[in-house]
Order: structure tokens, then sequence, then C-alpha cells
């Protein structure tokens, strides 16, 4: 059992299903405690069917999802990337190679191949949207809250005898996230 990140990105080819899939999935599953974005190799067309099959899940607010690709992120401090396909996670492993991020891979079918009636692709979306839920609640269980980041001494102890403590990350960075936490 993982405890639960701060900033957490999805990724794949398009950032048209699986991706924002998942990223609604999560923040479903943990709400803000956690900020989570998604984004893709490049910048795909919004899928119609990711919506239907979020609905039946009692998933909303992915109507206005606009597809982004990496370039397009505002912030790439992120604590884990999920890369849901082989591109994805290639493309994360390259970009966080100076900077400390975990990149795990979860390979995930693209629903987008398959072909048939409509109610055969509904069911590969479902699929998805079915084994991501499993993945994400399987390596963020609800109920688990994000670890606070240990108390770092940046200082010496100045007059009057108080230590002064940094949290975490650099204080900018901290303060981009919790701006586009509001911006939400």
């Amino acid at each position: 059992m993982s405890r639960l990140p701060t900033a957490v990105l999805f990724a794949c080819n398009a950032n048209a299903i699986r991706s924002p899939m998942a990223a609604a999935l999560f923040r479903a599953a943990h709400g803000r405690k956690a900020y989570v974005e998604s984004a893709g190799l490049e910048a795909g067309e919004p899928d119609p069917f990711v919506p239907v099959v979020l609905a039946e899940a009692g998933i909303g607010g992915i109507d206005d999802h606009q597809p982004k690709a990496f370039d397009d992120l505002v912030d790439d401090n992120f604590e884990v990337i999920v890369a849901l396909s082989r591109e994805a996670f290639d493309r994360a492993q390259e970009i966080t190679r100076t900077v400390h991020c975990e990149v795990v891979f979860w390979p995930t079918e693209d629903p987008a191949l398959v072909e048939g009636n409509r109610e055969t692709r509904l069911d590969a979306y479902r699929r998805v949207r079915d084994d991501l839920r499993i993945r994400i609640l399987r390596e963020w269980p609800m109920g688990v809250p994000a670890a606070e980041p240990a108390p770092v001494e940046t200082a010496a102890e100045p007059e009057g005898g108080m230590k002064l403590r940094r949290r975490g990350r650099d204080i900018w960075s901290r303060v981009r996230m919790g701006i586009r936490r509001m911006r939400r």
C-alpha cells in the first residue's frame, strides 16, 4: 500500500481516452487530497465514449476535458507519472532524467482500436475504466492520506533560539501548485 502522492500525472498517447479517464477516476476516489493532471504525447480530440462510461460509474465533470500534450503542461512538478502506454512511458523517462519523479508503467489497452458496433466498443471502454479503477485503488487505497513531507532544517539557529524550517519542495513550487488548485 503506497501513500497518496501530492501530485500525479497520468499519461498516454493522445490524452483523449486513457489518461483523462484515469485522472477522473483518481479524482473520484481521492477528491482534492492530491493534485492530478493528464497529458499525452500529443493533444488528440476528445473521445465521446469516455464521458459515457464514466457517467455509468457515477463520475462526471469530464465533458469539458481538452486534450493536451506534455509540452502544454503548466507545471512539471509531479511526484508520480503513471504512463498508460509504452510511448508515454518512454517520454516520461526522457523528461524526468534530471528531476526526482517516480515513473511507473501500467500497460493499458487502447479501446479506440476495438472495432465493432457501439455496444462492443463501449464494452472495451468499460474494461479500461474498471481496470484503471482497480489499479488506482490498489496503489492508493481510499482513506490513506497524503504524507506530509518531513521538515528539513535549512539554516542555523538564528538569534532568539528559533530554528528556521522548510517543508517539502521549494516554496515557489508549492505556491504554483496552490494557485493551480485555486483555479479549479
